[in-house]
């Protein structure tokens, strides 16, 4: 079996479900010859290199072969640079020592973090919505009987006729909100009056 049989058997790609996150193959295809290239010497690089070549032209002659999504070519290209950065600087091929790929890192690492603290704040959003919306809940089934004790302390119920029970029932469920706001007025109105002076200005 020959090194190109050995080495690039590749399935055709088969019609998927549509994944959360796209595969970049482009990035898969630098990942893939980096490892590979970890210890290299400049010709061994190269000598890998004029593989790359070779599998693309084989690639080039199967159309289920050649649609890779940029892989290829991403590795044909990378293999390219890292023989010239040996080339020029000598030695084994590092990853953790080539500035290409340590900027890459960099960035995507900050992208994720991006990413996450975007995350984060789409969670914060729901969760303050959701507790808005229990809180307007909360309020709906409480405003009804808060608005009727605070007419009841004047005593306002007590000459109240059934319509206007109806009233009260009706502008708490129209705006809670605003029901909650009157009856602490009231509240406060009632207070007001309790503490002035028997016989005070008035």
């Amino acid at each position: 079996m020959s090194t190109y049989q050995q080495r690039r058997v590749r399935v055709p790609r088969a019609a998927s479900a549509s994944p959360a996150r796209p595969v970049d193959r482009v990035k898969v295809g630098r990942s893939a010859v980096r490892r590979r290239a970890r210890g290299m010497t400049q010709d061994q690089a190269a000598a890998a290199l004029e593989e790359a070549r070779f599998d693309a032209r084989q690639d080039s002659r199967h159309e289920d072969l050649a649609d890779d999504g940029g892989r290829g070519k991403a590795e044909l290209a990378e293999w390219e640079r890292i023989v010239q950065l040996l080339a020029d600087t000598g030695g084994l091929y590092d990853p953790d020592a080539d500035a290409v790929v340590q900027e890459e890192l960099a960035a995507e690492a900050e992208q994720q973090a991006a990413e996450q603290a975007a995350r984060e704040r789409e969670l914060q959003e729901q969760e303050a919505a959701a507790a808005a919306v229990q809180a307007a809940r909360r309020a709906a089934e409480e405003a009804p009987e808060i608005l009727r004790r605070a007419l009841a302390r004047p005593g306002a119920l007590d000459v109240f006729s059934g319509d206007d029970e109806a009233v009260v029932t009706r502008v708490a469920a129209a705006d809670p909100a605003a029901a909650l706001t009157v009856a602490r007025w009231l509240d406060m109105a009632f207070e007001a009056g309790q503490a002035r002076p028997e016989g005070g200005a008035a």
